[in-house]
């Protein structure tokens, strides 16, 4: 058995718990104040609130009309609490939410822990222990080749022994797209092996990791529908030119993601040194799709929050066409079928009904076609193409590991990166509100 996210290594672990704030000045554009934090996801969320609470003057802007980022829950297309983004609440134990949860008994919502659930079929049989022992072994076969070239900075699928095994799709499936975004030839083992995770297991929420991030947020100031087109930093201090005029400061903190950085949204004046633009290219952003679908009843072998998996038909690709499934989520009846990869991006481009067509099509040759006549309603993400994120979340091409201490540095003491691709958890929201955090306390530093 194995769980969502792999424990890859032991840490010394930290709470974070950060409170409340109460009568927040807010500041108009025109204010030049002592900071921009560019982007309103949970790492400037973060970083906005710690400024304001050390007496700092901040304008956070927004190209969108809300705040979460990736993090967002919809309640409207389902009638259900939906996580169009992320829906893991992981490393429970030094969660942020989970903590600000706890301590401040927040009794709008209901986290708990998930019960690693896991059903694997061949077929349409459902195989149970020690059935599945070979996907298991292929599984951790891999893990052991990825883990023998922690200090390679090389793609999985140059150490990978044994490719030949009938599970072997379905194992790249559970380790690459569905954990990474990428496929084995997109990361670097390096990048893998050094990621910060703790050795706990992740929670839910009945409302929603979007609604739990946005509570928690509720109370920042944000300028939304304010893009950043360019940022000056010839002279003292930061422009940032924005659809809606220009801000001036002393620093801004820049959160938004590597895909819209490496697309060139945003122009530098001066241009930036090289390797800071290979960082945006080089730690670049997967693609990770939920296709949910919501039944009428729980046909699923779990009562809620199982997860599914299957074998796959050796396709002789390098990266592997299928999907993993998050059953019956919260027991709403409606689950996640999550596509990722270089696949994701295929059905993403091919469109929302070839992407629900296809999951349906794959259920059936489990539980047969019975399974139409209770589909009520279903929906797929489109997160490459999304222009806020231009992908889901980064990870180190294979060679560019070294590139991760590139990103995070400061540009001129003046420009500081936050955002889960510079957070040690990267990936995560935890990870992200941390690094907003992080480059708050380095701003403090030069203020």
């Amino acid at each position: 058995m194995v769980s969502k996210f792999f424990n890859r290594r032991q840490f010394i672990s930290y709470i974070l718990s950060v409170p409340l704030l109460v009568n927040i000045p807010k500041f108009s554009l025109a204010s030049n104040p002592d900071v921009i934090v560019i982007g309103a996801g949970a790492s400037g969320l973060a970083a906005t609130e710690y400024l304001l609470q050390k007496g700092k003057s901040v304008i956070c802007i927004e190209a969108n009309n809300r705040i979460g980022g990736r993090c967002y829950t919809d309640n409207d297309f389902f009638g259900v609490p939906y996580d169009v983004g992320a829906h893991w609440i992981t490393n429970n134990k030094t969660n942020p939410y989970v903590n600000y949860w706890r301590d401040n008994k927040i009794e709008e919502f209901n986290l708990y822990e998930e019960k690693e659930q896991e059903t694997v079929y061949d077929g349409k049989k459902r195989l149970i222990s020690p059935e599945d022992k070979p996907l298991w072994d292929q599984y951790y076969s891999i893990i052991e080749n990825i883990g023998n070239s922690s200090n390679r900075d090389i793609s999985p699928s140059e150490v990978i022994s044994n490719k030949s095994s009938e599970w072997y799709d379905t194992a790249h499936l559970i380790i690459g797209p569905y954990d990474m975004a990428k496929d084995f030839n997109h990361f670097s083992c390096m990048d893998w092996w050094n990621y910060l995770e703790p050795e706990t297991k992740s929670w839910f929420c009945n409302e929603g990791y979007g609604s739990l991030v946005k509570y928690r947020w509720r109370n920042i100031p944000v300028q939304f529908n304010t893009a950043a087109q360019k940022i000056k930093w010839d002279g003292q201090g930061v422009q940032v030119e924005t659809n809606k005029g220009t801000i001036s400061s002393q620093a801004c903190i820049l959160t938004v993601s590597t895909g819209v950085l490496a697309s060139g949204k945003i122009k530098f004046i001066p241009m930036l040194a090289q390797e800071k633009y290979d960082s945006f290219s080089g730690i670049s952003m997967g693609v990770y799709n939920h296709i949910a679908l919501q039944f009428k009843k729980n046909f699923f072998p779990h009562n809620k929050d199982g997860y599914i998996y299957y074998k796959l038909n050796n396709q002789k690709k390098s990266y592997p066409r299928g999907v993993a499934g998050l059953t019956n989520v919260s027991g709403s009846n409606l689950s996640y079928f999550d596509s990722g990869g270089e696949f994701a991006r295929e059905l993403e481009n091919a469109g929302e009904k070839v992407a629900i067509d296809f999951v349906l099509d794959e259920l059936k040759s489990i539980f047969g076609s019975k399974i139409e006549k209770y589909l009520i309603k279903a929906h797929a993400t489109s997160w490459a193409s999304n222009p806020f994120t231009l992908g889901s979340y980064a990870s180190a091409e294979p060679g560019s590991f070294y590139l991760r201490k590139i990103l995070r540095q400061s540009i001129g003491d003046r420009i500081f990166t936050a955002g889960e691709a510079t957070a040690v958890e990267w990936a995560t929201v935890a990870g992200a509100t941390r690094s907003g955090l992080r480059a708050a306390k380095e701003v403090i530093k030069i203020l």
